[in-house]
């Protein structure tokens, strides 16, 4: 898969937000394929069967917009968002206890274990990963680590972006923020999450059309 076309923390104040690292090109193509088919139906109409052909490449714009653009990593000064295809994480910084990004991005907290699709390692990567020092984080008598060191620093620069070098950042920026997120005594709160009801209701809608219309 083509990797993300932006992935080196955008965003603006004490928002960060990561892109997805693969697939993003492959999806946008996706996207626009299936946006120019339903086009072609709405303007010169095929009957039913055209009607039929542009309800099933919605649903395939739709699917493909949610499992590989939608996704996002998005680092706050409270919390920490783990958005997914159809369902966000929405996990207190200061109940971070372990970071790490292999195929997918996993947070621990004491209780319990969060993934995200967005960051994640290539396979060829995985296959020669070593475990790192930076991958876990905690308070004292916890077993884990500090991150002290301002993130800017190791900032990697956009002309040598790759997915490994955007996991290690990823890494390094939220044990950073929990890091910070402690050292301000900001409340602990729960792990909430948030389901993605715009896209759950279109794709209720196109499905249910789409079965109607099989029907007729």
């Amino acid at each position: 898969m083509a990797r993300a076309a932006e992935a080196d923390g955008a965003g603006t104040g004490d928002e960060r937000s990561f892109r997805p690292t693969s697939g993003t090109a492959l999806g946008w193509t996706g996207v626009v394929l299936a946006a120019a088919s339903v086009v072609d139906v709405l303007v010169d109409g095929h009957g039913l069967g055209g009607v039929r052909f542009g309800l099933g490449a919605a649903i395939f714009g739709l699917l493909v917009w949610c499992f590989m653009l939608r996704p996002r990593l998005v680092i706050r000064s409270a919390d920490l968002e783990l958005r997914n295809p159809f369902l966000s994480w929405h996990v207190p910084l200061v109940t971070v206890r372990r970071v790490a990004v292999r195929a997918v991005t996993r947070v621990w907290t004491d209780d319990r274990r969060f993934d995200g699709v967005a960051v994640g390692r290539p396979a060829r990567s995985l296959r020669h990963a070593r475990p790192s020092t930076r991958d876990t984080i905690g308070l004292p008598g916890l077993g884990g680590s500090r991150i002290s060191t301002p993130v800017e620093a190791t900032r990697p620069q956009k002309g040598q972006l790759d997915p490994d070098m955007t996991a290690d950042f990823v890494v390094e920026q939220i044990l950073f923020a929990a890091d910070q997120a402690r050292e301000r005594s900001q409340p602990s709160g729960t792990p909430t999450r948030s389901w993605a009801w715009p896209e759950l209701g279109l794709l209720l809608v196109l499905v249910v059309g789409l079965v109607v219309s099989l029907l007729l």
